[in-house]
């Protein structure tokens, strides 16, 4: 069954994955379905952009899960392994001082206590895939949102 759908894109989202998108404000998220930006939201995250959320912009981020949570469904995904998290191997690393694992113990938490599913992925070519296979399965479930 063709899934038929558009993107919507975050407007603060830099060096976006999908060429046809809508470009917009999310208040949740980087990325939704056209018409149902109130049902669905991914956010994506480079590994840098993960240690800089949760250690000093972890009061903004948890608003942020916090209007997740009228949401169908919220994720995560980020970009890099579960080792470049422990290891801390990603550029300008050395600018954090958090560790590895409690990035990886504060995504656990998000998960156990919020419910958020996250997923690493290697590359942005992976986060793309990943992130149009969960908005076709939403689709799928839930019906096109612009018929």
């Amino acid at each position: 069954m063709k899934v038929d759908y558009t993107i919507v894109q975050d407007s603060r989202e830099k060096l976006g994955l999908f060429n046809k998108s809508i470009i917009e404000k999310l208040d949740v998220g980087d990325y939704s379905i056209n018409g149902y930006q109130d049902r669905i939201s991914i956010e994506r995250k480079g590994m840098g952009d993960l240690f800089s959320t949760l250690s000093s912009g972890h009061a903004r981020f948890n608003r942020e899960i916090e209007r997740s949570k009228s949401l169908d469904y919220f994720a995560i995904i980020i970009e890099g392994t579960i080792t470049d998290c422990m290891l801390k191997k990603f550029n300008y690393s050395y600018k954090t001082k958090m560790k590895g694992y409690v990035i990886f113990s504060i995504l656990v938490t998000l998960h156990l206590k919020h419910k958020i599913p996250f997923f690493f992925t290697q590359n942005r070519a992976e986060s793309k895939r990943l992130i149009k296979e969960l908005f076709n399965g939403f689709v799928r479930k839930n019906g096109n949102p612009n018929i």
